[in-house]
């Protein structure tokens, strides 16, 4: 029963990581529409951390957590 509960459960983190991927692939897609050099998306990048400083924090906490589940599951796959 411990499996089904395990597999389940990764399956619902793969699923958010490929939600998460999946939207970063829109960003990235949305962006290279915009059709801009280098130092016009450097510049742009500058305005919207000025413009947003609140959604900037929020995706840096985003990303740690994202780096901290990945150190949890290498360290249960070498439990089993």
């Amino acid at each position: 029963m411990k499996s089904l509960e395990k597999a389940t459960a990764d399956y619902e983190k793969a699923k958010e990581k490929m939600e998460a991927s999946k939207a970063r692939y829109e960003i990235v897609r949305i962006i290279r529409a915009m059709d801009m050099s280098i130092p016009e998306l450097e510049a742009f990048k500058k305005r919207m951390k000025n413009e947003l400083p609140g959604r900037v924090e929020i995706q840096k906490e985003e990303t740690k957590a994202d780096d901290e589940s990945g150190k949890n599951e290498t360290e249960e796959e070498n439990n089993y």
